[in-house]
Order: C-alpha cells, then sequence, then structure tokens
C-alpha cells in the first residue's frame, strides 16, 4: 500500500516488467469557485488493469477522471502519457489521441438508431461525395464494435425498446469507437439494476482482456472488489492511500475513505417500539394503465414501508400514482380515511405528500439553479403575492445544517455539488414542507457510503417524528436494512407482503420478486 505521506514512487520501475506506462496525472489542482475539488491528487493507470478511484462523494473522483480526459482544464499538475505530455485542447480532442469517458448520466439520443449514437458527432466520416452517408458501413461497424463486447445488441433494434443497461453498453460501444488506450468510466453503473450491472461490469472486465488501461468510479464496494486490480482512495480531493486488490479490504477502504471506522452496520437499529396501526394513506386496487395492476396497501404513521421488485415491476408507477404525476387508471387512495381523488403535484403539496424522484439531476433538481434557489422550490415562502427572502434565507440554512449539505456558498450552482449533496438538496427541498409522506425512489442510488449513512440517519429520525415513509429501492440490502415491512412486486403486482422484517434474508425476498 502506498500512503499520502509516502514520497511518490517511481512507478515505471514498479511496473517496467509486466507493463508500459501509460497515464501518469501527478499534483492535480482544480478549484470550481471557492470550492477545492482536487488538491495535488494524483493516479496511474497502466494496460491491462482496472483501477478504481474509491471516496466520499466529493472526495474528486469523478473530477480527476473528468480532468484526465479534458472535460476540465486542471488549473495547475501534470498528465503524461508514455511519458509525453498529455494537453488535448477538449474532451473529443482527448478522445481522438486515446483517452475516453463514459459518463454517468446518459448521453444516448433515443431519436437516433443505435449506430448514429455509436458515432454521433462523427457521421461525417461515412460521407461519400454526392452519394450521402455510406449507413451500410456505419451499421456494420457499429455491429463489430458492439460484438466485440459481447453486447447481444442488434443494430437494427428500436433504441428506445432497449433498457438502461443496453444504452451504457451503447455508451461504452461510442467510446470504443475511438479506438482508445485509456477507458475511464465515471460511476457508470449509479442507475443501473443489479442485472444490468452484472452484464456492464462483464464487458469491463472484457475490456481489461485487450489490454486497455481502465479508470473506474463506483460507490459499491462489492462492484469495486470485483472488477479492480487496483484501488485508490481519495478524501477531500487529496490522493490518501493506493491498494493491490489482493491487499485491500472493505474495512481498510472504507476507513481511508472517511478518516475513520464506519462499522459493521450502514444502517440504523430498527425502532424496539412498532409503529403506530394509524394509517395514514391507504391504496386501493390501484391500477396504472401499462404499468401495475390491482395493488392494494396501507401505509402507517412514523414506519417506513419498502418496495422491492425488479425495474420495471411497478414500484415507480406507484409512487407517481399517489404524487400525482401519472394518471391512476383504477382504484382508490385515501389520506388518513378521506378519498384523495385526481392527485396532482400541487394538490399533493398542500396536503404534506413530497416524493424524492428516481432521476435527480432531470427530475429532482434545476442543476443550474442555485442550492438556495431548488431548496426553495416546493415551499416558496411568501409575503402576500411577493418571495420572503427571509424566510427563504433561513430556510436554506436550516436544510443545509439539518441534513449536512456541504458548500461553501449557498448561491452556488447545485450541479456544482457532489452527487450525494445533490441528492440531499432533492431531500432538503421536500423537507420544506413539513411532509407528514414522503415518497421515495431509490434515494441513495449513486451515492457513496457517508452520504447513504447520513440519509438512512434521517429517515429513522424522521419517522420517529411521525413522518411516514413509502421507500422503492431496487438495493436489496437497503430493502432488508431500511425497511419496518416491505411490499413486493412481480410483474406488476404485488407478489408478497412481510407484515415484520424480522431476520429476512435476500433468498426470502428474492423468490417474490424474480
Amino acid at each position: 500500500m502506498r500512503t499520502v505521506a509516502s514520497a511518490t514512487p517511481d512507478f515505471r520501475e514498479i511496473f517496467k516488467e509486466r507493463y508500459q506506462m501509460i497515464v501518469q496525472a501527478v499534483d492535480i489542482c482544480k478549484r470550481f469557485d471557492a470550492t477545492v475539488a482536487l488538491d495535488h491528487a494524483k493516479i496511474e493507470l497502466v494496460p491491462g488493469q482496472i483501477h478504481s478511484i474509491v471516496g466520499e462523494n466529493g472526495a474528486g473522483k469523478s473530477t480527476l477522471l473528468k480532468v484526465i480526459a479534458a472535460v476540465h482544464k486542471p488549473d495547475s499538475g501534470k498528465i503524461t502519457i508514455d511519458g509525453q505530455h498529455f494537453a488535448p485542447l477538449n474532451f473529443l480532442d482527448a478522445s481522438k489521441k486515446g483517452v475516453t469517458i463514459v459518463f454517468q448520466e446518459s448521453s444516448i439520443n433515443p431519436y437516433l438508431t443505435i449506430a448514429e449514437n455509436i458515432f454521433i458527432g462523427r457521421h461525417h466520416e461515412f460521407s461519400r461525395p454526392f452519394l450521402g452517408l455510406d449507413w451500410k458501413r456505419m451499421n456494420r461497424e457499429a455491429q463489430d464494435i458492439l460484438a466485440s463486447i459481447e453486447s447481444g445488441i442488434d443494430i437494427r433494434q428500436n433504441i428506445r425498446s432497449l433498457d438502461f443497461g443496453q444504452w451504457k453498453l451503447i455508451e461504452i460501444a461510442r467510446a470504443l469507437s475511438y479506438n482508445p488506450k485509456v477507458l475511464l468510466f465515471d460511476e457508470s453503473t449509479a442507475f443501473l439494476n443489479n442485472r444490468e450491472s452484472r452484464v456492464f461490469l462483464q464487458a469491463v472486465r472484457n475490456l481489461r482482456n485487450r489490454q486497455i488501461a481502465i479508470g473506474f468510479v463506483s460507490h459499491h464496494m462489492n462492484e469495486v472488489f470485483e472488477v479492480s486490480d487496483r484501488i485508490t482512495v481519495m478524501r477531500d480531493g487529496k490522493f490518501i492511500a493506493e491498494y493491490d486488490r489482493n491487499e485491500a479490504t472493505v474495512e481498510k477502504i472504507e476507513s481511508a475513505m472517511v478518516g475513520r471506522s464506519i462499522g459493521s452496520s450502514i444502517y440504523p437499529d430498527h425502532p424496539t417500539v412498532k409503529a403506530s396501526d394509524d394509517v395514514i394513506l391507504s391504496v386501493k386496487n390501484l391500477s396504472v394503465d401499462n404499468r401495475v395492476t390491482d395493488i392494494t396497501f396501507d401505509l402507517r404513521r412514523g414506519e417506513i414501508l419498502g418496495v422491492g421488485g425488479l425495474k420495471g415491476a411497478g414500484g415507480e408507477a406507484i409512487l407517481n400514482a399517489i404524487y400525482g404525476s401519472e394518471k391512476i387508471t383504477a382504484g382508490q387512495i385515501y389520506l388518513s380515511s378521506s378519498r384523495y381523488l385526481a392527485p396532482t403535484p400541487s394538490k399533493s403539496v398542500l396536503n404534506r405528500i413530497a416524493l424524492v424522484p428516481g432521476e435527480r439531476t432531470v427530475e429532482g433538481l434545476i442543476p443550474e439553479f442555485s442550492i438556495h434557489d431548488n431548496l426553495n422550490m416546493t415551499a416558496l415562502p411568501r409575503r402576500g403575492l411577493l418571495r420572503d427572502k427571509a424566510k427563504e434565507k433561513a430556510l436554506t440554512g436550516a436544510q443545509i445544517d439539518s441534513i449536512g449539505i456541504k458548500t461553501v456558498d449557498a448561491m452556488h450552482p447545485v450541479n456544482s455539488l457532489s452527487g450525494g449533496n445533490m441528492q440531499k438538496v432533492v431531500l432538503g427541498k421536500c423537507l420544506s414542507i413539513h411532509p407528514d409522506i414522503l415518497l421515495l425512489n431509490n434515494p441513495t442510488r449513486g451515492i457513496d457510503i457517508k452520504a447513504r449513512q447520513d440519509i438512512y440517519a434521517l429517515l429513522r429520525e424522521l419517522c420517529s417524528q411521525g413522518v411516514s415513509i413509502l421507500l422503492l429501492t431496487e438495493d436489496l440490502l437497503e430493502l432488508l436494512g431500511m425497511s419496518d415491512r416491505i411490499l413486493l412486486l412481480k410483474k406488476k403486482r404485488v407478489s408478497k407482503i412481510f407484515e415484520e422484517n424480522r431476520d429476512l434474508a435476500e433468498e426470502d425476498v428474492i423468490r417474490f420478486i424474480v
């Protein structure tokens, strides 16, 4: 293991017998306004190895990859490839020079064909004088790349019929179309379900066998340990330690990430006192066209009712129907025994129902707006017809303090934050209306272990105050660790309700969702 306190080693000497050195990034610094994103960070990437970078949200992992890929320009520091200075003009120039990146957020255009998405921005390479695009060659080359990673995708398929994991494979194919020496993955599995992640990770392993140097960022420790050859830990923009996979343990990594031991479980203890029998929300025979059918359950005051199932099983439709963003085609909803007719988002806010959506940057936030504006967007404090700026400022400060949003200035755009802090802003926006019912769609997807711990503790605290939570999650460990009762879905119907979550294991759940 190498640590921050050790002298910078001669990586060439370490690897010269086995590998030719590819990428060395040293003393990389980067600031965004007053935020220090990278503070003399460093990493080494070599062919035929997967080098993972781990750390809390805001540790600098994604920023370091984006600097290497020329998405961001470093303020200082040096990047070399094979000993030669590497300073591409921009991301496209870096890709042409053999360094490319697959991002966390999808960059697929659903209105283009699969082949067009793979060669997006480069269609001119297939143009023929006076004959237009050579579609046959473009399709053939796209299919060859997809076949090389064993994607199972036929370029004749409608891209809108594919799942999110298949879209990620298309993004890998796009990166491979540049014939890269170095391929970087920035939390690319963050929005994939378990099955999609397995397929994606196998594709990454196959790329290692092709002697591509791979940088890999993930918040999922099981993924990191499954694919990594080496692991670098970052904290507060700094390099902390580097481990060979064989010497690393989850405890070592997590302790290095946060500067202390995490403990055996990241989930708060279940309450010793059973939640109230007071039913605050009752759903009866609910159906949403082509999404869910005949759903019936009760949500009790102060409990967490977990909703589990495979992607597409219907959980998202249930949350959206209750909140009013999807139309109910059959069934009834009751709030404390009163019929809740024709829900809409605005009516739900008035009834103190809040929704944390699954796509934080698309549905939960306006990324270009300030942290302050996003936090006040739902509550909208008013003095008559005008904004009450004093109350807005007080609300912003209260939410930043109570939820632990890490920022130096609330007027900075929310997209300057790390993923975990962005998710805390979404939660803060929802909590600003003091909800009685909180609907959560995969609230910890794509965030690190410390941010998850913070959110889990917050949810338990809210329950102790009488807030009722409907928690939809595709993470089985989260489902088991956080739920008081569990509702399972299969093929768009309720397959099982566990009235108690006592000593349940993953296999107890899986047989009702697969």
